[in-house]
């Protein structure tokens, strides 16, 4: 099955869900497709709390990295999915939040150094917002965040969500996939939410 997969690498619960996704891979065939959704972008002229600015703004400059070797024609999902994860890995996992380094994604993905020169590259925004209004349209509104997931198909379906913390992982993490898809495809399913008391957990 193909999944396309709306992150900002800054985002949390992108990331949670993300490796969620890269598990399930070990165990059932699963295409993922990583695309760009930008919280710095979406936010604009919103008051956002500042702590999580420089976060959201990490999550901006890679996006345009990420675009900019699309641009040049080097970028494959694979790629794209090492440069996530390195970087993720530092922001999250690692704690070291706005000081990840786009320059150890760039080896991760084996891109160009010197691309990190489109970080401050507003062009590359065309592109990530092109994705977003993707994403809107395949979702249905604009209240919409990261991440979403979309199952593609005769009939994409797309979903806001799943919020994992922390990432399941083994037999478990193929287990809730199956039973998500499975009540995905039901045409009496609607929505269902269930109440949160925990932030993300990176253990």
């Amino acid at each position: 099955m193909r999944v396309s997969f709306y992150f900002d690498p800054a985002c949390p619960w992108c990331w949670l869900t993300s490796r969620w996704l890269t598990e399930i891979q070990q165990f059932r065939d699963l295409d993922i497709a990583w695309k760009p959704f930008s919280l710095e972008i979406k936010n604009t002229g919103v008051d956002v709390p500042a702590q999580y600015r420089p976060g959201m703004r990490l999550g901006l400059r890679a996006l345009r990295v990420i675009e900019a070797a699309k641009l040049d024609n080097i970028a494959d999902m694979d790629s794209i999915g090492r440069f996530y994860k390195a970087l993720g890995t530092q922001f999250h996992n690692q704690g070291l939040g706005a000081k990840s380094s786009i320059a150890d994604a760039l080896i991760a993905a084996q891109w160009p150094a010197d691309l990190h020169y489109h970080e401050n590259t507003e062009e590359m925004d065309k592109p990530i917002r092109k994705s977003m209004e993707e994403a809107v349209a395949l979702y249905g509104t604009e209240e919409i965040g990261v991440p979403l997931l979309v199952l593609e198909g005769d009939a994409n379906i797309a979903l806001s969500g799943p919020l994992l913390t922390p990432t399941p992982h083994g037999q478990e993490a193929a287990e809730l996939w199956d039973a998500l898809v499975t009540l995905a495809k039901s045409k009496s399913f609607y929505e269902v939410k269930k109440h949160r008391n925990a932030g993300p957990d990176f253990s």
